[in-house]
């Protein structure tokens, strides 16, 4: 297969479109938490089970002509993505959740843009960018400068939480190669698919004991989370990594509380204070500049539009 041409002059580069997706996608996640509020008092990994479910169904009607066949080492990297970055991560942050803080949980996996920024290049054969680097840890510390609170008085809590922060980083990891090789939408779809199993899987020995429906309330947040957090934000997520380097979407994670924050005080759920809108602030201003463009426009990869299934084909390396 012949390399694509280079993009024509005057035509929109993929980089900007891979910010908003990314950025889309952290919102879409962040705006989500005050919907699990609702959600405290349902069989938790029931809840889940059903939200990954849902999303799969949408996900997979809406790109239904961009699911292909996949090989054996390709199921098994969807299966470790589904273990890791939705099971895992739930298990170890609800585990985490039972013992400490959630706002020490949320500003130890609010870590994550400093972890994609080391090993997102190393993983490529790259080595990590002095703006990527610089741009992630202003985003950590706005990150636990808006969360942190209380104190740790559980170890075990916090290696759960540990272990929350290893399944969100798994969550991008693991998914780069699958993106590359059968598309963002059939990632997405699939990553939803192995998710709802697996939870599934874990619900029936966890929640067996206290099966029940969901209220109206719940119903609304599971769709809510189904659509928004899952559907949505996968789509989005895995679309940004076709077009930026993992370690730059990472950065983009540090939006999540923000939006978490922002969503939560409109719904009343959530209490602001000038510390947190400070927090706020430098995680906003690491944002900026991670997307600031520079003197010399880095080489992007122009790959496939979004949506488009078969193996990408690169026209350069990244190297932002």
């Amino acid at each position: 297969m012949k390399p694509d041409a280079p993009p024509a002059a005057g035509k929109v580069s993929a980089v900007w479109p891979g910010y908003l997706l990314a950025l889309g996608s952290s919102a879409a996640v962040g705006s989500a938490i005050a919907a699990t509020t609702a959600l405290t008092n349902f069989p938790v990994m029931t809840g889940q089970a059903v939200r990954y479910g849902l999303a799969a169904v949408l996900l997979a009607v809406c790109f239904r002509r961009h699911l292909g066949k996949v090989t054996r080492a390709q199921l098994v990297k969807i299966c470790v993505l589904g273990a890791t970055g939705l099971a895992g991560f739930n298990i170890c942050l609800i585990l985490a959740l039972q013992r400490i803080d959630a706002g020490i949980a949320g500003a130890v996996v609010g870590g994550v843009p400093v972890v994609l920024v080391l090993f997102g290049p190393l993983l490529a054969g790259r080595s990590p960018t002095a703006r990527a680097v610089a741009a992630a840890v202003v985003v950590v510390l706005g990150t636990v400068i808006l969360q942190w609170s209380g104190s740790v008085n559980d170890p075990a809590g916090l290696l759960f939480a540990l272990g929350a922060l290893a399944g969100e980083c798994a969550f991008s990891l693991v998914a780069v190669p699958l993106v590359r090789e059968i598309g963002a939408m059939a990632t997405a779809t699939y990553a939803a698919t192995a998710g709802a199993v697996l939870c599934g899987i874990v619900a029936v020995v966890a929640d067996w004991s206290a099966p029940r429906l969901p209220t109206t309330e719940e119903a609304l947040a599971i769709l809510y989370l189904a659509v928004v957090a899952s559907a949505g934000a996968f789509s989005m997520w895995y679309a940004a990594l076709d077009r930026i380097p993992v370690e730059t979407a990472g950065v983009f994670a540090g939006a999540v509380p923000v939006c978490a924050l922002v969503t939560g005080m409109v719904l009343g759920v959530s209490p602001g204070s000038p510390l947190r809108f400070l927090g706020a602030a430098i995680v906003g201003a690491g944002v900026v500049y991670a997307a600031k463009p520079r003197s010399q426009p880095p080489k992007v990869r122009t790959g496939r539009k979004w949506g488009n299934t078969g193996r990408a084909v690169r026209s350069s390396e990244d190297s932002t």
